[in-house]
Parts: structure tokens; C-alpha cells; sequence
């Protein structure tokens, strides 16, 4: 069957990933997939040698007049192209190819990677402009698939007749963590510095709590508020971007993740694999996912005392926080799951559209 995968950027992300995951398991099923996307060489390099890539420059992520010219080009690279299904990732690339698959007649899925409308650092006018895009684009999909339930429930309450599948994120479960604790806890933040990150939120409480490591790996456009905290708390430090985590999670004793706004980020998951507790805010799909662990694990959002609280509970149940963390993610967040299952909702349009 062939597939055309289409994302807004192809810079290293949490839906990037997904989408390269997914494209390496999908051309190994014997599937024929192509990749659309604005630019950005991470995702290309990793998917090039099983799939042919598309670049498509007039596809960024702001709102403007460039929209019309790359669902233009989008348009004719699916009618060149003619796939049994378009999935498409992103909110601007899920709007752009519904559009152009309602104009050719091919079904298109679309996968939420957290719905931009609930991103509370938006303006009113932006988010109610995306909720009413993504209401339409709901209307106007052969399936859902989503990674929150607050996504699912609004899908199904939008748009009743359209298939919506709850998938999350998956990865698989690594070993050799020792659920031990050294006598100064080391405390972690991996991301980028961007607003939606609540990174402010964690130095908040580095400030607060020299007894403690505070280590930083990622960057951005707020890496000043990042390089006065080292310069100002020696209890802090900035590993800068890191392109491979392995190295980050054998240095620190609990993640962070102390964001305004989510999907169901990579950075958690990953973490929770190799058995890293994690503290995090209620927002996306980590309340369902903290709460199968223990629910003592999330804070309210901005709230850096709370946070501390939460960094407090977890060195005093250390050990049996990580075993039960490995638990969870092996019984419902596995990469094998989310690729099979996703496979089967691709395959199921198809069927319904012969």
C-alpha cells in the first residue's frame, strides 16, 4: 500500500520521531511510503534509505499567505503520487492535507500530537482560530487518532462520525537502572526552551533548593533565562542540546517535565522506560500516564513549590516509583503496540474507502 506521511517540519521533535518510527516500520511491513515536510534534515537523514522524501518549503508552522501555495504543492504531490492513504502529522500539515484530500478524494488520517488550542501561552484569537480549524479537520478525517484523552473526547463530541482511535506514544523498556540514590539528588529538565515548557517553573525551584543538583540539557529562545540561573545558582548546570538522551538520563535521579503544554512527549516516556521517576504538570496525556504510577507524581502548573513537593515524595518511594514506572510502560506505552495498532487504522481507511 503506498502511504504519503506528511509533517509540517522535519527538525528533530517528539512527532518527528513518531512519524520516522513509524515510516521505518511501515517500509519494513512492504508498504510504498513517501514523506512530505517544510525542511529540516533530522527526519530526512533517518528516513531516506526506505522512503522517498518530499521537501516542501512553503509549509511552515505560522499562519500565512505561504499556506496557499503549499496546499498547492501538496495537492499535486498527492495527485502525482496517488496513495491508497495520506497521514498527516502536525496541525498545520493535518489541516493543509485533509483540504487537499478532500479535493482528490483520498482518505486522510490524522494524528493529534496535542492539540494546539489547549497550549494556554496562545492568545484567545489563536486558540479559538485552531479550534475551529481542528473541529473542521475533524469533520473532514477518515480517522482520529489521538494521544490524550481530553483530544478523544473532543474529537468524538465534534466530530461523531468520524473513527477515532486512542494511541499513544510507545518505547520500549530498557534495564540496567539501579533505583538507588545518591546523597545529593540530581534533578533533570530536558528540552526545548520554549514558553509552552514551563522552564521558568524549574528554575524557579532551583533557586529554591540548593541541597540539590539542577541539571538542564536542550536550548532555545529562552536559553538567557538558562545561562543566568548557572550564573547566578552553582546548584545549576547547562548541558546544552543533546542529541542523544542516553547520556542525560545516566547523570541525573528524577525528570521533570514541567510543561504548559503536551502531547504525550518522548522525553517522559523515555525516561520512565529506563526506570527515572518522573514529576510532571496535568496537562496532554500525562495525567492518565502519572496517575497509573502514582498520582502524588504531578503538580499544578507554574507551581514550583509544588513541584518540590513532588521531586520530595518521589526520594522518599524512590525504589518502588521506578519499578512501577518500567511496570506501566511495559503493560501499556510499547512502541510495538503503537506501531501495530497505528498500521491497522491506516489499513482500515483503506478498506472503507475500497
Amino acid at each position: 500500500m503506498r502511504i504519503v506521511e506528511v509533517i509540517t517540519g522535519g527538525e528533530a521533535g517528539g512527532a518527528q520521531r513518531h512519524v520516522a518510527e513509524l515510516t521505518l516500520y511501515l517500509a519494513d511491513r512492504g508498504h510504498d511510503v513517501h514523506v512530505v515536510h517544510g525542511g529540516g534534515d533530522w527526519l530526512s537523514q533517518r528516513v531516506e534509505h526506505v522512503a522517498t522524501v518530499h521537501y516542501m518549503p512553503p509549509m511552515r508552522r505560522a499562519i500565512s499567505g505561504h499556506d496557499l501555495v503549499a496546499l498547492r504543492d501538496l495537492t499535486r504531490v498527492i495527485r502525482d503520487l496517488r496513495p491508497a492513504v495520506v497521514h498527516a502529522h502536525s496541525s498545520k500539515a493535518g489541516i493543509l492535507a485533509r483540504r487537499a484530500g478532500m479535493r482528490l478524494g483520498v482518505p486522510v488520517i490524522y494524528t493529534a500530537h496535542g492539540m494546539v488550542f489547549t497550549d494556554p501561552m496562545r492568545s484567545p484569537r489563536s486558540r479559538w482560530l485552531y479550534r475551529v480549524l481542528e473541529t473542521w479537520g475533524s469533520r473532514h478525517s477518515a480517522a482520529v487518532i489521538v494521544m490524550t484523552r481530553y483530544d478523544e473526547a473532543f474529537v468524538r463530541r465534534v466530530a461523531p462520525k468520524t473513527l477515532v482511535a486512542y494511541i499513544p506514544n510507545g518505547v520500549t523498556v530498557q534495564t540496567g537502572h539501579q533505583p538507588t540514590l545518591p546523597d545529593r539528588l540530581r534533578i533533570g529538565f530536558l528540552g526545548r526552551f520554549s514558553a509552552e515548557k514551563g522552564l521558568p517553573t524549574f528554575l524557579t525551584a532551583a533557586r529554591m533548593n540548593p541541597q540539590w543538583t539542577w541539571m538542564i540539557a536542550g536550548d532555545g529562545a529562552l536559553r538567557a533565562l538558562v545561562t543566568e540561573a548557572v550564573e547566578a545558582c552553582p546548584q545549576v548546570s547547562w548541558r546544552g542540546w543533546i542529541d542523544n538522551p542516553e547520556e542525560f538520563f545516566r547523570e541525573i535521579d528524577v525528570l521533570v517535565q514541567p510543561s504548559f503544554k503536551e502531547g504525550l512527549p518522548y522525553t517522559v516516556l523515555d525516561a520512565l522506560a529506563r526506570g527515572i521517576p518522573v514529576v510532571s504538570t496535568p496537562v496532554g496525556g500525562l495525567p492518565d500516564l502519572m496517575t497509573a504510577i502514582d498520582g502524588a507524581l504531578l503538580f499544578p502548573v507554574g507551581d514550583a513549590a509544588a513541584m518540590v513537593r513532588a521531586v520530595q515524595y518521589v526520594a522518599h518511594h524512590y525504589a518502588a516509583i521506578a519499578q512501577r514506572s518500567q511496570t506501566v510502560i511495559a503493560e501499556h506505552y510499547t512502541l510495538e503496540h503503537q506501531l501495530r495498532n497505528t498500521e491497522a487504522v491506516l489499513l482500515q481507511a483503506e478498506t472503507r474507502r475500497a
